[in-house]
């Protein structure tokens, strides 16, 4: 690609190469490359979440499969409990993007406050106070504390407390 327009392509591209000879190591070494580093993300990511959903499933062997909100009794006696289910009152495509959105907006709170506090920062001899792994640890600290009081929050104090009130009524 060459003249006016071609150079506006180059400039506006990820990347560019100016012979097509290049093309094969582009492909070949850096493809493999991106390749390794994305199954690695990938590995990790599924592992991540499977520990956090089959701690959860151990726990429920260990309580008796007893997070619910109403006693099996109670389920029998009053049918009505299910209407709120049926309506989506608990979970529909709103509450889903609601969702999404807060975790979006939390995620962003939780790595850039911690990033704008740790950036920049220097001891007093002039070396840099912090490295990378000290700021995901606090980056992750942070994470694990908002997430924490968010489950305690959403679960303990409006889920079941919402829910017992209702039944006694």
């Amino acid at each position: 690609i060459s003249g006016q327009e071609g150079m506006q392509a180059v400039l506006s591209s990820d990347f560019s190469f100016a012979q097509f000879r290049y093309l094969q190591r582009l492909l070949l070494v850096h493809g493999r490359w991106s390749y390794l580093r994305m199954c690695k993300f990938l590995q990790y990511f599924f592992y991540k979440n499977f520990t956090f959903t089959f701690v959860h499933f151990w726990y429920a062997f260990f309580c008796g499969f007893s997070a619910q909100d109403v006693n099996d009794r109670w389920s029998f006696q009053y049918p009505q409990l299910y209407s709120p289910g049926q309506l989506n009152m608990y979970f529909s495509k709103k509450a889903f993007v609601r969702c999404m959105m807060h975790s979006c907006y939390s995620s962003l709170v939780l790595f850039f406050i911690p990033w704008c506090a740790m950036h920049d920062t220097v001891r007093d001899d002039g070396r840099d106070l912090v490295d990378y792994q000290s700021f995901a640890l606090l980056a992750q600290t942070c994470l694990l504390v908002v997430v924490s009081a968010q489950v305690r929050k959403t679960v303990l104090v409006t889920g079941h407390y919402e829910m017992m009130k209702e039944n006694d009524e």
